[in-house]
């Protein structure tokens, strides 16, 4: 038999090595195989260091890591195989995408008590006193995942994904909601000093529900992103894009008089509205209407509300420049249009079924209509007949008729 310590070192274990141990009392000897021993309770003291060459412990799984119910599964190369015994699997290959979650999966956590199957967290005062054992001060970052496109291909059905989720609402459940994410923004120290602009977007000790930047803070080599959130159907569809809870934003709950921005646009931000024509092949390339502000100080702007019943349009203090008011069934409508050629911009009614063809102006108990236009032939002598006939008025109600003289009766 060989002198101990001089057995030939295996460079790699399968799992099925026995090797001769002591129990817990020291007095009995008793056999357990490399992969017993590899699955049971590990307990180690902190080193105190981050790298391995200033004395910190490093554990090294070069292939695949299954944890929980992900265990289950023998991860073998035959999805249909390897997806009977984790209950993942099993729902994911009742449905027509099949299992596919494991089949890839480098490391896996399959939760089986319907707890987290993974919590990550950091905090900013290690990071503080980080320096002198990692030689630099991190970003405190909980977890963090890097999605890396570099099959340079064409065509190619390669695609990169820093982090993808799926929420599955089975048949039957219907007294709670399910969300493919929930991020929820805690705040204990009080409200910020500061408010978050467009030209400022954020402020010392501001809470942000999600932050969507570009460039990775990259310093060259970068361009612009493509868009900052895009809904599509895959193959279902969204039956709401953006719903804000009544609740949700300070400064009103929904049945007020208060006032909360949903939605904050810098100068010549503009809400575009694309049309469905093909332009050099792509589909949806022109812009048909867009809404935009180019208004350069608050002592300029103007405002728009829609009350009860109309359309206010005012100066950014909230006086009143014109209203559109609404009616429940209106027969005949008003259409402001613009000259084109010789035809006259102006105000046209449109009647619509009993609707009447009136045109009416209306100002208040004392006013006036005022009517800038051109005089000819002041204290000139009134014709004895009326070339243009009688032009038909009601004021407060009676008819009156106005002659029209024809501009050689009239002098010019």
């Amino acid at each position: 038999m060989p002198v101990f310590n001089t057995y030939p070192r295996l460079d790699t274990l399968t799992g099925d090595e026995v090797l001769v141990l002591a129990d817990s009392s020291g007095h009995q000897t008793v056999t357990a195989t490399a992969s017993q021993i590899a699955g049971a309770p590990a307990v180690s003291q902190p080193s105190g260091a981050f790298y391995q060459d200033k004395g910190a412990k490093i554990s090294r799984f070069a292939d695949r890591v299954l944890i929980g119910d992900a265990a289950a599964n023998p991860g073998l190369s035959d999805r249909d195989a390897a997806s009977k015994n984790d209950w993942l699997s099993q729902t994911m290959g009742a449905t027509s995408i099949g299992p596919w979650a494991l089949q890839d999966a480098q490391c896996a956590s399959v939760a089986q008590f319907g707890n987290s199957a993974f919590v990550a967290a950091s905090r900013t005062s290690d990071a503080k006193t980080a320096p002198d054992t990692l030689g630099f001060q991190p970003s405190t970052i909980g977890i963090a995942s890097w999605g890396v496109a570099d099959d340079i291909s064409a065509p190619t059905t390669t695609t990169a994904y820093a982090y993808y989720g799926e929420a599955w609402r089975l048949a039957g459940v219907n007294y709670q909601p399910t969300f493919v994410m929930e991020l929820e923004a805690v705040n204990f120290g009080g409200l910020a000093i500061g408010q978050s602009t467009p030209y400022a977007p954020n402020v010392g000790g501001g809470v942000y529900g999600i932050q969507l930047g570009a460039g990775g803070g990259q310093t060259s080599g970068t361009s612009d992103a493509a868009a900052g959130v895009v809904f599509v159907s895959n193959p279902d569809a969204w039956q709401v894009g953006i719903v804000f809870g009544a609740t949700a934003l300070s400064g009103t709950n929904g049945t007020d008089n208060g006032y909360a921005s949903a939605l904050s646009l810098a100068r010549n931000h503009a809400l575009e509205w694309h049309t469905p024509e093909v332009v050099s092949g792509v589909s949806g390339g022109n812009v048909g209407a867009f809404v935009r502000s180019t208004v350069t100080e608050r002592s300029k702007g103007v405002r728009q509300d829609f009350v009860d019943n109309g359309i206010l349009f005012s100066n950014i203090e909230g006086q009143t420049l014109f209203s559109v008011a609404s009616a429940v069934a209106p027969n005949n409508t008003l259409q402001v249009q613009p000259g084109a050629g010789t035809q006259a911009a102006g105000l046209y009614v449109q009647s619509g079924e009993n609707g009447s063809s009136n045109l009416g102006l209306f100002p208040e108990e004392g006013g006036q209509l005022q009517i800038s236009s051109p005089v000819t032939n002041a204290a000139g002598t009134l014709p004895a007949t009326v070339g243009g006939g009688f032009l038909h008025i009601s004021v407060n109600g009676t008819d009156y008729r106005i002659p029209l003289m024809t501009p050689e009766q009239a002098g010019g």
